[in-house]
């Protein structure tokens, strides 16, 4: 899948992987406990047309705070916990079977997050638009206000900087994707 996917997971999944972003994204879930698939669903977001209405963004965070707190942080609290056992017993394949088990269900209760989300919006690939760093800050700014967060210069920093990796990323993916259809016209043209 392409950065540009309208697919909620299949976005968050590549910027996330994007050298920096995934150490940012965990510093600020673990300093000021903010939930990772809003911080992504603010890039995301960043390229439809349409920005998630009051009432959107209000369903959107009243269903990830539950999810979190009911499902994904119970989960990764029980691989945390299990991750310190393991030191304890190193031997023991069935705390490393486990520990994946765990990870492997956290990982899943984020994505059915993310498709829930994505599902609230009812976005489709006609609402793209190039991707905007100035729509992202925006998104960022809103969800950071409802946590009661003071985007300090180091916060915006690296706010900015995942904004620049995924408006980077979306405007490699496409040009590739425009010069395909170009040459796939061309051919198509030819007798």
């Amino acid at each position: 899948m392409t950065l540009q996917s309208t697919k909620f997971w299949d976005f968050s999944s590549q910027l996330y992987g994007k050298d920096g972003v995934a150490e940012i994204c965990l510093d600020l879930q673990d300093k000021l406990e903010v939930d990772v698939n809003l911080l992504l669903f603010c890039y995301w977001v960043a390229h439809f047309k349409n920005i998630p209405s009051e009432s959107e963004w209000t369903r959107i965070l009243e269903f990830s705070k539950s999810w979190q707190k009911e499902i994904v942080q119970p989960l990764r609290n029980a691989r945390k916990s299990i991750t310190e056992q393991l030191k304890n017993q190193p031997s023991n394949p069935d705390y490393a079977e486990l520990k994946e088990q765990l990870k492997s269900n956290e990982l899943d209760a984020e994505r059915i997050q993310q498709e829930t989300i994505q599902s609230m919006l009812g976005i489709m690939a006609a609402d793209s638009q190039p991707f905007s760093i100035e729509d992202a800050m925006l998104n960022l700014s809103y969800y950071f206000s409802k946590l009661a967060i003071t985007q300090t210069e180091e916060l915006k920093k690296n706010l900015i900087a995942v904004a620049r990796v995924a408006a980077t990323s979306w405007n490699t993916m496409l040009s590739q994707q425009n010069s395909f259809l170009a040459s796939r016209a061309l051919s198509l043209q030819q007798p």
